[in-house]
């Protein structure tokens, strides 16, 4: 079992925004300094730098885009991909509410995709992957293990400039990361190298909010074979010989 990093900085302690370092169409990345508060138990000053991802507000107005994230149509609403235990609205009034798109709908939606990132997340790594450490979080927002130094963030893989053989071991290590993430029943959902990281000869898996569980959804197996298909045709694209049926095949053993 993994234990929390020792470079954390205990609370309490005051937190500092030193500005974006990652902006999309889901969320903004900050990058905060963390100074501990000198207190009885601590002499204070020791500081850390994290990662704060702040969720931008979800637009989902129809059935249709519902469907888009994940979410399957059925009485029971037990295909709800987005959540790696395939759990459910257990009321009633909530289910109708999603299902109508209603606004108490949709802020259930919100709710559940900000907190389902950092349990994945704290799964895999937990496992063993190589992912950011997830710290915590709260209402649209999400903590985590900033890959990077001073001077700049760690590089999407797809911004990356790699030799061959950094192509090849970045390849053989994006197997390892879907084999563990396999063996926990679990696939990204949206996997390609823009949510893959480069930093210090070391691939990194981040962005989860839309992972799902492949055993409690009937498209389980299409969206892992998405993923690997998706990230395969990159580093095809980039010269290297990869067959993505045969990792594919190799990921089913894992199951």
């Amino acid at each position: 079992m993994r234990t929390t990093p020792t470079w954390l900085v205990s609370e309490p302690c005051t937190d500092v925004d030193l500005g974006v370092i990652k902006s999309g169409k889901e969320a903004q990345v900050h990058l905060i300094e963390r100074t501990a508060d000198a207190t009885a138990e601590q002499v204070g000053g020791e500081s850390c730098r994290f990662a704060r991802k702040r969720y931008l507000p979800r637009e989902v107005k129809q059935k249709g885009q519902l469907e888009a994230l994940g979410f399957q149509r059925s009485s029971a609403f037990v295909n709800d991909v987005q959540y790696r235990e395939g759990r459910q609205f257990r009321k009633s009034r909530d289910r109708r509410a999603v299902e109508r798109m209603s606004t108490y709908g949709k802020h259930l939606l919100q709710d559940r995709w900000t907190g389902h990132e950092h349990e994945v997340m704290s799964r895999l790594w937990h496992a063993g992957m190589t992912v950011p450490y997830p710290i915590a979080y709260g209402d649209d927002v999400f903590d985590l293990e900033y890959i990077g130094d001073d001077s700049q963030a760690a590089p999407q893989l797809q911004a990356a400039r790699l030799s061959a053989a950094q192509l090849r071991d970045a390849f053989d290590q994006l197997v390892a990361g879907l084999r563990c993430m396999t063996r926990e029943g679990l696939a990204h959902g949206d996997m390609s190298a823009y949510n893959l990281l480069w930093w210090e000869e070391q691939l990194w898996f981040i962005d989860f909010p839309q992972a799902i569980d492949i055993a409690a959804n009937l498209q389980g197996l299409d969206f892992l074979h998405r993923d690997v298909v998706n990230v395969c045709a990159w580093f095809q694209r980039k010269g290297l010989d990869v067959d993505e049926e045969e990792v594919f095949a190799d990921l089913l053993v894992e199951i």
